[in-house]
């Protein structure tokens, strides 16, 4: 299928303990000069060789040295055909991994600055076989024979390229990121942006457009709300969260609270000057500050339970609110549910803005109680308890036919009715709690 040994250069012959050992007892006679001469080789090739700086030889410097055909060797690289056919099978097979992530699969526990992509677009023509085995092995692993996977990359390849989107129209998508967000255009294209700028390429596939759509999209509200940390945050999704570290804009908002209410010194948690974050030079802090930053902040609102709703962080506040909201909610559906008379309820659910004719007509149609719950946002279990709570109305408005079905025009109404989200509420906290009533 693929040819493995590489044939983008000449093989060259690595000079093992034993080479270096035949040429020392029985090639070199005692001085580089007179080797270089008798061998018609250059001084300095010798020299090298000599004192151990080189670490390879030609196959003529070879021949040329110990008169003999140098010996097979296991290539130190192999075409990587077979390897990028691998690559985008896999990624084919698996939607949520990324060339990157292989990336940083292949070269684990070892530090390397940026992710060199070129290994799979095939600029680099030629790879360690390592590499090879890795992504045969995990195939492997998965139940895929070679034989398996080479059927594979043949059906793969059958498929056709995916459909395309001229760079064109992507273009103003990418520098429109690149000016916001600071984002390599590689970085969404994933291939490098100079391939398509000196047109190599001149299409890229229509997922990678609508994800860069997407960003965009995502990347504009940002703008509008006006958060730093929202911008921030786009971009540690596009380039991966740094270990350890926590984006500074995460924790701004305690951080400057902190400094006017608790009168606490923000280079008592940056141990720094906060000049440098402000002006954005510095853009993360160590994680276990930004965590003590949210722990003093807490522990400072637990004792200031006076301090007014605008003057805390927008997280905090949101929460004390949503806490608010979620006691009055609780506070109303018990009252609903404690009270015997409800009329309020029996209102909302009795049919008004129409003739019983008019809610039987064919061209609205009917939903079985089966998957009312659905339609009227509830789960079934809420519904149920509503159905056999109010069964005399839903008699009334509903027809029988070998099972109960209800006026899709009488459901819509209900769901727009003042007050039914209330009701709603209120036989899903029934469903929860277990409290279940004897049903018709």
């Amino acid at each position: 299928m693929h040819s493995r040994v590489e044939k983008s250069r000449p093989q060259r012959i690595a000079l093992t303990d034993g080479i270096r050992r035949i040429f020392f007892d029985k090639i070199y006679p005692g001085t580089v000069s007179e080797l270089a001469t008798v061998k018609g080789l250059s001084y300095n090739l010798v020299y090298n060789l000599v004192h151990g700086r080189i670490h390879s030889l030609s196959k003529s410097d070879y021949r040329r040295i110990f008169g003999d055909e140098p010996p097979y060797q296991v290539p130190k690289r192999v075409d990587g055909a077979l390897f990028r056919d691998m690559v985008r099978l896999w990624l084919f097979l698996n939607d949520d991994v990324t060339e990157s992530d292989l990336y940083e699969e292949f070269y684990k526990g070892k530090k390397f600055k940026r992710v060199d992509y070129r290994i799979f677009s095939g600029e680099i023509r030629s790879i360690d076989p390592r590499l090879e085995r890795i992504m045969e092995q995990k195939f492997l692993d998965h139940g895929f024979g070679r034989s398996e996977l080479e059927k594979g990359i043949r059906v793969l390849d059958r498929m056709g390229e995916e459909e395309r989107v001229d760079y064109e129209e992507i273009r103003p998508v990418l520098d429109y990121l690149a000016d916001t967000l600071d984002v390599n255009p590689s970085r969404i294209l994933k291939q490098w942006s100079f391939r398509y700028e000196s047109g190599e390429l001149r299409t890229v596939p229509e997922k990678i457009y609508a994800c860069a759509l997407e960003l965009k999209k995502r990347t504009e509200e940002a703008v509008i709300s006006g958060s730093r940390f929202a911008l921030e945050k786009l971009k540690e999704e596009i380039y991966g969260r740094r270990r350890g570290l926590t984006l500074y804009s995460e924790v701004e908002e305690e951080l400057e609270f902190l400094q006017k209410y608790a009168r606490k010194s923000p280079k008592r948690y940056l141990g720094r000057s906060i000049s440098a974050y402000r002006k954005t030079k510095l853009k993360r802090i160590a994680s276990w500050r930004a965590q003590k930053i949210k722990e003093d902040c807490n522990e400072f609102l637990r004792n200031r339970l006076d301090l007014p709703l605008y003057s805390i962080p927008k997280s905090y506040a949101k929460t004390r609110l949503d806490g608010l909201f979620s006691f009055l909610r609780g506070y109303l559906v018990d009252k609903m549910i404690d009270t015997e008379d409800r009329p309020d309820e029996k209102t909302i659910l009795t049919p008004y803005r129409y003739h019983k004719e008019e809610y039987e007509k064919e061209e609205y149609g009917y939903t079985s109680v089966d998957t009312a719950a659905r339609v009227l946002g509830m789960s079934k279990r809420a519904f149920d308890l509503l159905l056999c709570e109010h069964s005399d109305i839903f008699k009334r408005i509903g027809i029988y036919d070998e099972k109960w079905y209800l006026p899709n025009l009488y459901l819509r109404e209900v769901v727009e009715k003042e007050g039914f989200d209330l009701v709603r509420l209120k036989y899903e906290s029934l469903a929860r709690n277990g409290k279940i009533r004897s049903c018709f």
